[in-house]
Parts: C-alpha cells; structure tokens; sequence
C-alpha cells in the first residue's frame, strides 16, 4: 500500500517509486517460500489469503479492499517466476486512474466489473463534503498515534496515505479553511491538531514552490510535530485549571522527547526529528528547548511548522481558553514577525488565508 499510495505522487521511474518496488517485491518472494503461489480473493467485505480469512486488516487493509472495489477486482493471484517489473508495472497499473490493468505473464486478475478509466487513490472525494474526508485523516493519524510507543514501528503508510490525500485534495483547489477541523473534544486535540497543522504546513510549502519529496516529507513531521506530548501525562495535558511551574517545565520537554523517539526510527524522513525538536523554536532565537548551538536558526520547515502550530492552536478551544477568530489570531501574528516567524514565511502565510477567507 506504501507503494500504491506513492504512485499518485511520483512517476513510475522515480527512485521513491523504485526503491518500494523492490521492498515489496522483496517481502513478496519471502512470502512465496513459505506459502508458494499467493492468491488474494475478495467475498463481499473479507479479504482472504490463500483460502484463509484475514481478520484483522486494520486501516490500509480496509484501502486495499477499497481500491479492489473501485478497480472492479474480486481475485489477484501472483505466481512463482514473477519479476520485480512485473510487479512494479502492476502496481503502477492497480494505482493510476488513468490506466487499465496490463496482462502479465506471472500476475493474474479476476474482474468482475470493467470501469473505464480504473481508480486513482482518493480522486472521488467531492469538495462539498471535506468534512467527512478531514474526519477520515483524523481517524489515521488517531490510529497511528494510538499505536506509537517505544517498542513499536510507527505506522509510515498511513502517515504518507494522509499526505497523499492532503496533495490530491490541494489539486482540487479546496478551500483550505475546509479542510481544517475543529477539535470535538479535549481527548481528540492532539490527533486533530496534528492534521490541521499538516494541512497548514503543506499548504503554506505548495504556495513558495516546494513540491515532490520535500513537500511529503514536511507533510509527515509536520502530522508528527507533537509526537513528544504522547510521553507526557494526560493529566497535565487536559489540566483545566493553571499548570504550575514544574508542570509548565515538563510540557516544555515534549520537542526533545519527540525527536529522540522520531531519530530512533531510520523509515521517516530524516527531517521529522529536526521538526519536532525546533517547532516551538522562535525566529529571534528565543524558545524551547534551549540549544547550545550558537547562532544556528530554525530550519526553513521548522519555521512554517511553527507558523502553522501557533495559528492552529489560537484557533483551537482548549481547556484554559477560549479559540480565536481568523482576524484576530492574524493581528497576533503579525505582531510578533521577526521575533517569533519568519516575515516572509509569515506574510505568505497571511496572504493565503486571507485570500481563503475571500473565497469561503
């Protein structure tokens, strides 16, 4: 699914394209030494594997079974003798809307409904209902986060799914003020926050012309930014009432847990770490955590993940205070340029949103 997901960003000759081709086919002849031929079947909702139900999909099973559906496929088979081409082409075939899919010598496809034109990942989502699309990349950055701990792997495909959407749904000239989401509850900020902050991050990113591998890797620190808060209590998290100093201290230490844990972790983009430990970074050099580097500033990703943290979380109600309107939370803002924001980071900044809020 890793793969499938980045065929909607890359071309097929890509080296992100390649270097996943060749994991998956890996992992695919592991698994053809143990079980042989591998026949995947979908009955109605259950995916079965070699005669065998698979219970517990979890959310990129649940997309496999989706983009079966749209592509009108109830049976793949992959037999011994494929080629890592093969497979490669395959799956290029399986993820573009554009593209039917080929005969392979090797791979073999039951189709049950021919759909002209096929399926590309998420191309269906309708502009009108982006609440229900924000809610879904909710629900994948909650199951990831859930899931992170320091004996686990970090979820990467269903962070790079989320980013992937985000892209497709920026080419769709969506609104971004749309696609933030208000949090529902104090239990759900953190997971709601890390969207909104992805969505802002990457939006400001598209606006001054980054694009392909260093927009998905902003994309991916920015929905792990706060990934630190997940090693503090909740009690100081959710506290309603004023923290003290020494509670005050240990949220102030949420940068450094999140990059020690993020640089453990050698499948993420090697700029989530640098994220989560400079987000809360000021441009003047104030800030938390204090680094004994010298004169060094925040990395160029790390200043539009600190505009985009700030504005999200003035927007946000939380338990000891209330949100701020747009107008509002960019009068701070501005306020505070070249002490805590790039100017020129914050300016585009400004500029997108009210340009947003026009055409809301």
């Amino acid at each position: 699914m890793s793969t499938v997901l980045n065929c909607s960003l890359y071309s097929k000759e890509h080296t992100t394209i390649n270097d996943l081709s060749s994991k998956t086919y890996d992992l695919l002849i592991k698994l053809m030494d143990e079980f042989g031929d591998i026949e995947i079947m979908l009955i109605e909702d259950d995916l079965i594997f070699n005669k065998k139900p698979v219970r517990e999909i979890g959310l990129q099973g649940q997309k496999f079974i989706n983009i079966l559906k749209k592509k009108g496929l109830n049976r793949i088979d992959l037999l011994k003798g494929i080629k890592p081409d093969e497979l490669k082409n395959f799956i290029i075939d399986f993820s573009n809307y554009e593209r039917s899919i080929n005969s392979y010598p090797n791979i073999r496809t039951g189709i049950i409904d021919v759909r002209i034109g096929g399926f590309k990942l998420d191309q269906d989502i309708k502009l009108d209902d982006l609440d229900s699309f924000s809610t879904e990349q909710i629900n994948i950055v909650k199951d990831v986060y859930q899931n992170i701990s320091p004996y686990k792997r970090l979820n990467i495909a269903g962070l790079e799914e989320i980013v992937i959407n985000f892209i497709l749904t920026f080419k769709k000239e969506a609104n971004i003020l749309k696609m933030l989401s208000p949090v529902k509850s104090y239990s759900e900020y953190t997971y709601t926050h890390a969207a909104n902050v992805a969505v802002l991050s990457m939006f400001q990113a598209e606006a001054i012309g980054i694009k392909d591998e260093i927009l998905r890797d902003l994309g991916i620190s920015a929905l792990l930014h706060d990934v630190g808060k997940l090693f503090i209590s909740s009690e100081i998290l959710e506290k309603k009432g004023q923290l003290t100093q020494e509670e005050w201290e240990e949220i102030w230490k949420h940068p450094y847990y999140g990059a020690v844990y993020l640089s453990k972790n050698d499948k993420l983009p090697r700029l989530a770490p640098i994220v989560a430990l400079e987000h809360h970074l000021r441009y003047d050099g104030t800030g938390y955590p204090r680094l004994n580097t010298g004169n060094r500033k925040q990395h160029l990703c790390s200043q539009i993940v600190a505009i985009a943290d700030y504005y999200d979380a003035l927007r946000s109600n939380r338990p000891y205070r209330k949100e701020l309107g747009i107008y509002e939370i960019l009068a701070i803002m501005k306020k505070e340029e070249n002490k805590l924001f790039n100017p020129h980071l914050l300016n585009n900044f400004i500029r997108i949103m009210l340009f947003a809020v026009s055409k809301k």
